[in-house]
């Protein structure tokens, strides 16, 4: 018998003897999840976003759309399997109060839905936020016709 090398970049390859019949649940990502929840948010109809990760961003981005007028249901899926979002299109609308931690994704992603919302909406978040580069954001929604009041 030998001895398996220390490290594993050295073991050898596994082998099969046969068919391979498996299922991986692969987790979530944030970045996809993200997304997801802004697209469900535009939809014309309710849908569902299945095994979402769940993480600061994601709940700060669950939240702003909350602020906004969207309905977004946390339970479980259809299915009866794994944890499901139900995401419920509305009207987006302010006033309203958007906390962007220090989410690149929700900084970036939501000014443009809240440009397409009747009233106001404020974003705020972590100091840190204030240093993250949105100046061609904020250009382009201007170029739009969006007002934008960002306080230089």
């Amino acid at each position: 018998m030998t001895e398996s090398p220390a490290h594993p970049a050295l073991w050898p390859a596994p082998l099969a003897t046969g068919a391979v019949d498996a299922t991986v649940s692969v987790p979530g990502s944030k970045s996809v999840t993200n997304r997801a929840l802004v697209l469900a948010a535009l939809a014309a109809e309710p849908g569902w976003l299945r095994r979402p990760l769940r993480s600061r961003d994601t709940l700060l981005m669950a939240e702003a759309l909350r602020a906004m007028g969207v309905g977004i249901e946390e339970g479980v899926g259809p299915d009866g399997s794994g944890e499901a979002w139900r995401v419920i299109p509305a009207g987006l609308h302010g006033p309203a109060t958007v906390d962007v931690g220090n989410a690149g994704t929700v900084m970036r992603f939501l000014p443009p839905v809240a440009a397409l919302a009747g009233g106001p909406i404020r974003f705020d978040g972590d100091p840190r936020s204030y240093e993250r580069p949105l100046g061609g954001v904020i250009d382009a929604l201007r170029a739009l016709g969006a007002r934008i009041d960002d306080d230089g």
